[in-house]
């Protein structure tokens, strides 16, 4: 008879980070894809456009983004926080409430959001620096938002484990983009067609990501669910109050990074806000294998916060931090020896001209690499409130400082903008993750 003893299961902090780990190792082999596609059609755009039809574009398309982000329901974050308690207990029931509720958001956000950048676009694109003529066609374009529907899709993958698929929808869009773009620099397409190439592409991913949802869905019994009789919100405690800090906190996030190219193209010129945008693409795709841990960590603090097990989710936020910091570390690095070659790639010398303006940006950006777990933490223990009062601290600091550096120092101080508020923003949180803990856990220190 063998006596020896049981081999002792292993923590679940470490069990956790094995599955973001895993789900991170998934999330980087298809984001690298669709970092690399976006690149590669960036190029193709600015070497059949030229810099100052390159520039209306980016206008273009940050005026949608803008009004898609203000408008847009982070319904994943609600899927995650509500849902998965519900999927661990077998409550379908709950869980097929939770969804209907979370895409009637997206459906109707889908809508105001389309409105608001038609009409901003329609009645203001001249007094952002676009021409009468291609004012229409950019109108047009903002109709790609009627398709801005997946974030309850991307929800339920990530509740169902399933990161795999998550990345699909990026990678579609970025693969259309690349073909048509290859295709209009070979016939020398003009704005208006690459205006329609990007609306189409937005609208493949989102078609991607809602059957593969749906698909998902339908293997788990939730297409079959009996029809709603409770009200949609009944059992979710605080919904609304979590549904609109994080919309809030999230729309604040990306807000702050298109209002800076925005602001760029007003003060100094639209070919100026196309150099700060292609820096600042470059800067960001350095930092996107670490920064996708943000989204294979939130199902493991939501697992552990339903759970209440906080030294799982304390011992969970070290572990990781730990290995940002040093992911921070290569990816400056890396930034720093290809980032000239990468934007001489893209653009030529004009657009290298831009690789000061992407190295500080790339350190605003590893500032919040380095420290990325801290928000979903917070988040996770029912505190997006208060992550969405430093994330708007954090934006009363630097839309200021961009008013105020840009005309003076050109994109470059916008650059040095960026890395004062996420400087900022990582020692708030810091602070507020370390008290909330603290504090969270003294019932149960008092208990014992």
């Amino acid at each position: 008879m063998d006596n020896a003893a049981p081999a002792h299961p292993p923590p679940p902090a470490a069990t956790g980070m094995r599955r973001v780990l895993a789900n991170l190792g998934l999330l980087i082999g298809g984001k690298s894809v669709s970092g690399l596609l976006g690149l590669a059609y960036l190029a193709l755009a600015v070497r059949t456009l030229g810099i100052e039809a390159f520039g209306y574009l980016v206008v273009i398309h940050t005026v949608v983004e803008i009004a898609q982000n203000l408008a847009k329901f982070q319904s994943w974050q609600p899927i995650l926080h509500y849902g998965t308690a519900a999927l661990q207990h077998g409550r379908l029931d709950d869980l097929h409430r939770l969804v209907v509720f979370t895409a009637r958001l997206d459906m109707g956000s889908a809508v105001i959001g389309a409105a608001g950048a038609a009409a901003t676009l329609w009645f203001l694109g001249t007094t952002l620096g676009l021409p009468a003529e291609i004012v229409p066609a950019a109108t047009l374009y903002a109709g790609s938002l009627l398709f801005m529907i997946t974030s309850t899709p991307t929800g339920l993958l990530r509740l169902f484990d399933r990161f795999n698929l998550v990345v699909l929808e990026d990678n579609i869009e970025a693969l259309v983009r690349l073909l048509g773009g290859v295709a209009l620099y070979m016939t020398g397409g003009g704005l208006d067609a690459f205006l329609v190439l990007w609306g189409v592409s937005a609208v493949a991913g989102a078609l991607t990501s809602i059957g593969l949802a749906w698909r998902e869905a339908r293997r788990r019994g939730l297409r079959r669910r009996p029809p709603v009789e409770r009200l949609l919100t009944d059992g979710f405690d605080g919904i609304w109050r979590f549904v609109l800090s994080t919309n809030a906190n999230s729309s604040l996030a990306l807000l702050t990074n298109q209002l800076a190219t925005l602001t760029v193209g007003v003060l100094i010129g639209p070919p100026q806000a196309a150099l700060f945008r292609l820096a600042r693409q470059v800067a960001e795709a350095a930092a996107k294998p670490v920064k996708l841990m943000t989204t294979a960590i939130y199902p493991e603090f939501a697992r552990f916060a339903a759970q209440d097990r906080l030294e799982a989710m304390r011992e969970l936020l070290g572990r990781a931090l730990r290995l940002s910091a040093m992911g921070a570390g290569i990816c400056a690095l890396v930034l720093y020896l290809a980032g000239p070659w990468i934007l001489t790639l893209i653009g030529g010398p004009q657009v290298a001209a831009a690789f000061p303006t992407m190295l500080l940006l790339g350190a605003a950006a590893l500032i919040g690499v380095g420290t990325f777990a801290l928000e979903p933490a917070l988040i996770s223990i029912g505190r997006a409130a208060l992550a969405l009062r430093i994330r708007l601290a954090s934006a009363v600091l630097y839309l200021p400082a961009l008013m105020i550096l840009v005309p003076r120092a050109g994109i470059e101080g916008a650059g040095i903008a960026a890395i004062g508020a996420a400087a900022s923003m990582a020692f708030m949180q810091s602070q507020s993750v370390v008290s909330c803990l603290r504090a969270r856990a003294a019932p149960h220190i008092s208990r014992d």
